[in-house]
């Protein structure tokens, strides 16, 4: 069963772009970035979307091939808790947007591979998020050089 899912790992690594095509594509993820632009709006709106990604992150992460993205989604909530709370608005609303549509996503249980299937259900978030991850990395650098400043004075 562990070397299934190493395995089926791999092929999730090796064909990530082509996962990620799929996504950009989809239904669900378009149906994502439409909440997302509305959501982006609403601070109460960020912090509720926050908070019940934390809590599928804490519920299903521990034993789950979500571990390998729980250090991400915790740097890209805090990014957002940040900026919903107007802390720290240095970044380009259309990354905030992406980091929203990646997490609304995340969130749904019917999306391009759904999250009930075993082993494989998480894959497509695993893609996207790591995707998103690197994708806004310029951003993350610069809040979490703003954090350590912040946390200096």
């Amino acid at each position: 069963m562990v070397v299934l899912k190493s395995i089926l790992l791999q092929q999730i690594t090796m064909n990530t772009g082509n996962i990620l095509e799929k996504i950009l594509d989809s239904v669900f993820y378009n149906t994502s970035l439409k909440k997302a632009s509305r959501i982006s709006k609403n601070t109460v709106g960020i912090l509720t979307l926050l908070k019940g990604v934390l809590n599928k992150i804490q519920a299903e992460g521990k034993s789950t091939v979500l571990q390998s993205i729980t250090s991400k989604v915790i740097v890209l909530g805090k990014l957002l808790k940040f900026y919903a709370t107007g802390e720290y608005r240095a970044i380009d609303l259309k990354n905030v947007v992406i980091i929203i549509t990646a997490f609304v996503y995340f969130l749904s249980p019917l999306d391009l591979i759904p999250d009930f299937i075993p082993m494989l259900g998480f894959g497509d978030d695993i893609a996207l998020m790591t995707f998103v991850f690197n994708s806004v990395s310029e951003e993350i650098e610069k809040f979490e050089t703003w954090l350590l400043n912040r946390d200096i004075s």
